[in-house]
């Protein structure tokens, strides 16, 4: 079969591989879409801690199953696959916290991804529930997209965006795109966007934003001000890597807000200095999310099956595997937001 493949740090190379052979309990899919993640774009630039070359990148996929071991999805079924292979029995997997396994693969990361004509996918996912059944009208492009909103999905139950929040989103990429839909789907009375790139401004707008912010540090703060009458928003979610969480940023939250670290921080951002008295005499709170879990996966689906989000406005590119580079281009330049390949046939 035809693959993508990450040799090293900068060099990704669209080659024939073995095809894969269906393990005893598991699956063998076609296919038929997966989404690139700005995950992916950082592998292929500098790797990834969790990264083991070489590898087949790709773990947002959806397809049809081709073969079948002995139990699970029928041949022929159209499904999307939960990107985590976890043990089903630790504590974290017992309290419904899989993403939290520790004997977890990932497929793109340890295990090949879906960047490939067909994927393998191991006996572990089928018995724990990590191959999903695409709902009536759900197109492979769309199921693609469950994984990120499955993230967003747990980013939000675990901060608790409800009904009449007032939510300001640092990024208006594709998550915080994903966020500003989910938000407004969930209850929120406002939603409010930080972005400094115009292209990215003017999709936040087409999202839904009531409001985009210009990101300039005393200016920032007087234009939340205005938005929220003085109050300051319930929920901030980070879904940037560039913001610091620090003083100027409780300021923005309300009493009793909380904050969202939606995406992983670089290193000279990820260890900040905090007044916790900020936090103990206004009861704020700051709320760690990472990845998804199979129930997230499952409501996202619903809600891309109910037609409650526009989900297919994220694809502003399709590629097919022999122009997966252009597709990583189209992420790395930030100038639209989602790039799926829609034909792994090379």
């Amino acid at each position: 079969m035809m693959a993508a493949v990450l040799e090293a740090p900068g060099r990704m190379v669209l080659r024939e591989v073995e095809d894969p052979v269906c393990p005893r309990g598991g699956l063998i899919l076609k296919v038929e879409a997966c989404s690139i993640c700005s995950t992916d774009v950082k592998m292929l630039k500098a790797g990834q801690k969790d990264l083991v070359y070489p590898r087949i990148l790709g773990h947002e996929i959806a397809g049809v199953v081709e073969e079948r071991g002995n139990q699970g999805s029928k041949v022929g079924e159209r499904v999307q696959v939960f990107p985590g292979v976890f043990c089903g029995n630790c504590p974290s997997c017992r309290r419904g916290a899989e993403n939290m396994c520790r004997q977890i693969r990932i497929f793109g990361f340890n295990l090949e991804g879906g960047f490939a004509e067909y994927l393998l996918v191991p006996e572990d996912s089928v018995r724990n529930g990590g191959v999903f059944s695409l709902p009536d009208g759900v197109r492979f492009e769309e199921a693609a997209l469950a994984e990120p909103l499955a993230c967003s999905i747990n980013a939000q139950e675990r901060v608790g965006v409800g009904e009449d929040d007032s939510v300001l989103i640092f990024g208006a990429g594709p998550a915080g795109y994903l966020h500003a839909l989910l938000a407004r789907e969930r209850g929120a009375s406002m939603v409010a966007m930080v972005e400094p790139l115009p292209g990215r401004a003017d999709l936040a707008r087409s999202s839904g934003a009531d409001l985009v912010l210009c990101s300039g540090g005393g200016d920032l703060s007087e234009q939340a001000e205005e938005a929220t009458d003085g109050r300051g928003f319930e929920v901030i979610i980070l879904a940037s890597r560039n913001v610091a969480v620090d003083g100027d940023l409780l300021d923005l939250l309300a009493p009793r807000g909380r904050i969202s670290l939606f995406s992983g921080l670089p290193p000279h951002l990820a260890a900040p200095r905090l007044d916790l008295n900020h936090l103990h005499y206004r009861e704020k709170l700051i709320v760690g999310s990472y990845g998804c879990t199979p129930a997230t996966n499952r409501r996202a689906l619903d809600l891309i099956s109910s037609g409650a989000l526009e989900i297919s406005q994220l694809i502003t590119e399709r590629v097919s595997l022999a122009e997966i580079s252009r597709g990583m281009e189209h992420v790395k330049r930030r100038e639209g937001l989602k790039a799926v390949v829609t034909d792994s046939g090379g």
